[in-house]
């Protein structure tokens, strides 16, 4: 590891500290940002799973736990990496898969986008135990074990599904935040899913266009023209 004056200075402190913002480091010492990043993908650093990864640590200050997480303070840090490799790491390992209430709780922060983009991607899957979502492994084999430990006296249909369970939700999306995206859709089936987001969040709706198109994919639904 070849460090110049400045980079050995930014690693020193952070050792120090164990965990500290970027901006933080630059400022007590005066350097750059860039010293800052060069220093520590010198040196190796994890960035924070929350708190918009503005806050990092050294590679051996961690102590993981079993599912590989670091908990400072309010702060999560992971040995599997980045925010997304992180959750498909969590479901991957779990036996049981993972609502998203888990998944939140475990790593402190909001995953509904990371947790669509990985569905859409094909990297995991999921099943429906009444309103909530399990997500679990894309290999065949280990969702069914998985959900076969979620629920070990349901029956199943043939698509692995739980034979009781409700209609899917969207990742992350509310019953009446559906049901009032669907009324609007049917008022206004000509909108745009960023018109129609813009509209629902005027009432007090916390959705996106990502989640309107989500919805839109979920039931096959096309905007309509007049």
């Amino acid at each position: 590891m070849d460090l110049t004056s400045c980079e050995s200075q930014v690693v020193q402190l952070l050792r120090q500290r164990q965990v500290a913002a970027y901006g933080e480091l630059a400022q007590q010492l005066n350097v750059s940002g860039k010293t800052v990043q060069r220093a520590l993908h010198k040196a190796g650093a994890y960035a924070s799973l929350n708190a918009n990864s503005a806050y990092v640590t050294l590679k051996d200050t961690p102590r993981f736990d079993s599912r590989g997480l670091w908990h400072y303070e309010q702060l999560r840090f992971s040995r599997h990496g980045g925010l997304r490799r992180t959750i498909q790491a969590l479901i991957e390992q779990s036996s049981q898969g993972c609502t998203l209430e888990e998944l939140q709780q475990w790593l402190g922060t909001r995953l509904h986008n990371h947790i669509s983009l990985l569905l859409r991607g094909g990297k995991i899957q999921r099943f429906f135990l009444g309103r909530h979502a399990v997500y679990t492994s894309a290999d065949p084999a280990q969702q069914k074990r998985q959900q076969a430990a979620r629920q070990p006296s349901a029956t199943t249909t043939g698509g692995g599904l739980a034979a009781h369970e409700a209609p899917p939700l969207p990742p992350g999306m509310q019953p009446m935040d559906l049901i009032r995206l669907l009324l609007r859709m049917l008022q206004q089936p000509a909108a745009s899913p960023a018109s129609l987001a813009k509209s629902l969040q005027a009432q007090g709706v916390a959705i996106h266009a990502a989640e309107v198109r989500a919805v839109m994919t979920l039931y096959g639904l096309k905007k309509t023209t007049p």
